[in-house]
């Protein structure tokens, strides 16, 4: 029997053991696909904030805020 292969997106050709070989066709069978996992911290944040104020909104409106202040600062430096 040929020794199993996995050839990646990029062409690289790895060999695999017969474990491996049988535990990637049975994730293949079944519809699994090996999904990158969230960072932890993201992980224990998930969720968190759902149902409250938007954080991006009150970033927008304090990024709004501040450029207001810069641009009237700029106009009382150079008249």
């Amino acid at each position: 029997m040929a020794t199993p292969r996995l050839i990646t997106p990029t062409g690289k050709t790895i060999d695999l053991s017969q474990e491996d070989y049988e535990k990637i066709a049975k994730m293949l069978r079944q519809g699994e696909q090996a999904a990158p996992r969230r960072a932890g911290h993201i992980d224990a944040t998930y969720g968190k904030y759902a149902g409250k104020s938007s954080l991006i909104q009150a970033l927008l409106k304090e990024r709004k805020e501040e450029l207001t202040r810069e641009e009237a600062k700029l106009r009382r430096r150079n008249g």
